[in-house]
């Protein structure tokens, strides 16, 4: 049975990027989406809105999730209120939670699109039968986990205007003046010097290209690195739409094929299959983004085997993973653990970029995509890039890479007792009163992200402190 779209949904979440994700799932399928940072906001705007479900997060400042559901309980014009809970990756409360507040499901995060339609479709269901959590706890533990089912729309990719008109004109006045400044001398040397001067000829470059022909010549250089079979479908500016937002789509849409995202010199691009995560590659990225770096932090092998490997020559040229395999190294599953973290990290960066261009090619493939198949949820990684989004944001601003720390040895000493991981040892031992935050996080060798991460942990316990505190 199709439901009926136009359901109004609260989504109730303290972080904003979750909010925006969720919210932009729920409108993609045509339900109306309001928001609140908590419960206590929450029950504010139920006073004055009606809804057919709230979706609530667990951990919540202020007011949580678990106090919410017991306001709504507690208040005659709410109680029927049908609730899902939204709960963190590791969570072990969800059965309690249901049970003790009388929510319809939950749901783990992160989580993909799909999974979040079909768990809202079926709370709306039961709702819609007159379900209740004492109906579920009575039939059973198979009943109570739920079984909902969703027939997802599929829409077809949406054509918009990405980017605004001034900043495409911009940008190909830019390139026209790059371009000429590389061809204009060799032309005027080349035609002898015969009454054609660097300035008329690059003002005719400059007059030619337009936002519409390097449009087209960008378009054609990318489909060349695909064959010129392939077409560009979809293509715009970072800072108008973002990765997440154009991955969501490529989703619900199940897509297959290429999304390249460059920016300053790096670039990513994304391999899709019906709008699962395939293999992600990327060009001019920091070591920590390389194969190996996962490998050693997997301890598959370690950073010597590696050096010595990847100082002989191979003839034909193959992929270190292949020729890793081939060696008795690893073993294939190890490679494909591997590849995971790569391509979910590659995912996390390119969220967290603001500025850049992003290209889909309908179609396009890679043999190493084929082969790797490894089928991630876009919409669940975007939704962990997103919380690393507002994490990264409480770091940065908690210090500055050009700081330089010192540990506290005697604190040091005394969490002796708790073993410190891999990572956190080796942030331990890179600091030395000299090196800044910058060339610790080189140290370590480790995700710029998790090393930073530990740092701020360690700074905010004052075993490590900055030079000036």
């Amino acid at each position: 049975m199709k439901l009926p779209m136009g359901a109004r949904i609260l989504v109730v979440d303290d972080s904003p990027t979750i909010r925006k994700v969720v919210s932009a799932i729920l409108q993609a399928r045509s339900y109306e989406a309001l928001v609140a940072n908590d419960g206590q906001q929450a029950l504010e705007m139920l006073a004055t809105n009606s809804v057919d479900l709230v979706l609530v997060d667990f951990v919540m400042p202020r007011m949580n999730g678990y106090q919410f559901c017991r306001a709504l309980r507690s208040t005659d014009t709410l109680k029927q209120t049908p609730v899902v809970l939204m709960s963190a990756k590791g969570d072990h409360i969800r059965g309690q939670f249901l049970r003790r507040t009388g929510a319809l499901d939950a749901i783990t995060k992160p989580f993909d699109a799909h999974g979040l339609l079909a768990v809202v479709e079926g709370a709306l269901k039961k709702q819609r039968q007159g379900v209740t959590r004492a109906d579920l706890d009575a039939a059973g533990p198979m009943a109570a986990e739920g079984e909902a089912a969703a027939d997802v729309v599929r829409p077809s990719l949406l054509s918009a205007e990405l980017d605004p008109s001034r900043r495409r004109l911009r940008a190909a006045k830019e390139f026209a003046r790059a371009l000429a400044d590389i061809v204009v001398p060799e032309l005027v040397a080349s035609n002898g010097g015969s009454g054609v001067t660097s300035d008329t000829i690059t003002q005719a470059i400059v007059h030619a290209v337009t936002p519409e022909s390097m449009g087209a010549l960008t378009s054609l250089l990318r489909t060349l690195d695909f064959g010129a079979t392939k077409r560009e479908v979809l293509a715009g500016d970072v800072s108008v739409i973002s990765i997440s937002e154009v991955l969501q789509m490529l989703e619900l849409a199940r897509q297959t094929g290429a999304l390249s995202v460059a920016t300053r010199g790096s670039e990513v691009t994304l391999y899709l299959r019906r709008g699962d995560l395939d293999l992600a590659m990327s060009r001019g990225m920091r070591d920590e983004f390389l194969i190996s770096r996962y490998l050693v932090d997997n301890g598959v092998v370690t950073r010597e085997q590696l050096d010595a490997l990847l100082a002989e020559r191979s003839d034909p040229p193959k992929l270190l993973g292949r020729r890793l395999v081939e060696r008795g190294l690893v073993t294939e599953e190890q490679i494909r653990e591997a590849l995971k973290c790569q391509s979910s990290e590659l995912v996390y960066e390119t969220v967290r970029w603001k500025t850049g261009w992003f290209s889909f090619i309908l179609g396009a493939s890679h043999l190493a995509a084929d082969e790797a198949r490894l089928g991630l949820s876009t919409s669940a990684l975007s939704v962990e890039g997103f919380r690393r989004v507002d994490e990264w944001r409480l770091i940065e601003g908690s210090f500055d890479f050009n700081d330089v720390l010192y540990k506290d040895e005697g604190l040091v000493e005394r969490i002796g007792d708790h073993p410190l991981t891999k990572l956190e040892r080796s942030i331990i031992d890179a600091i030395d009163g000299k090196r800044t935050v910058r060339e610790v996080v080189d140290e370590s060798h480790g995700s710029s992200f998790e090393t930073c991460k530990a740092v701020f942990q360690f700074l905010n316990s004052r075993v490590v402190r900055r030079k000036d505190s």
